[in-house]
């Protein structure tokens, strides 16, 4: 998919592209690429999501964590690599007006992938535990640079790896905190 270059491009056919590229988003998610991307009115931004879910492109759910999300097909859950993958969204929505292009990804190293400039990056999820796991496959992963959302900031060193951009929380609030790579790593 392309990335935002103008707000004209946030329609609900864009939206809908996101539900096919990524299955499940969280409503904040949507929200935001509207309002910030796509500056639509609040009035508009229902309309727009009551849309998605009428021309049955998305379905929306009230999920067990109290939050409200839009799935692709009914019968998804989030949890397991889905919830990953919602969580490393919001890294991207951070950056979704300077992506060129990006999708979801299916490796191990990556859930979504994104080209800046030209250059490619990763956004991947380290489980609490699995963090060596998550350094031997960025180790594997090729010449892209990563973006690494953690659970918790206590997590950040025990992940290596010189192809690190950054690493990233969500906080329950789904607000992102970037923490930087020093040079040395």
């Amino acid at each position: 998919m392309r990335g935002i270059t103008a707000p004209s491009d946030v329609t609900v056919e864009y939206c809908a592209m996101l539900m096919v590229e990524y299955t499940a988003l969280d409503s904040a998610q949507l929200y935001s690429i509207l309002k910030n991307y796509g500056n639509v009115p609040d009035k508009t931004r229902k309309q727009m999501m009551h849309r998605l879910c009428q021309q049955q492109y998305a379905w929306r759910i009230k999920h067990g964590d109290g939050r409200t999300y839009f799935i692709r097909r009914r019968s998804l859950e989030i949890k397991g690599r889905l919830r990953e993958q919602v969580m490393c969204f919001w890294v991207l929505l951070a950056y979704l007006d300077r992506v060129d292009r990006h999708f979801a990804s299916g490796t191990a190293s990556s859930l979504i992938s994104m080209e800046i400039n030209g250059r490619d990056y990763s956004i991947l999820y380290a489980e609490p535990g699995k963090e060596k796991m998550c350094s031997y496959s960025m180790a594997k992963g090729g010449v892209t640079r990563y973006f690494v959302v953690v659970e918790d900031a206590a997590q950040i060193p025990l992940i290596q790896g010189n192809k690190i951009h950054a690493f990233v929380t969500v906080s329950e609030q789904r607000q992102i905190q970037f923490y930087t790579v020093s040079k040395g790593d």
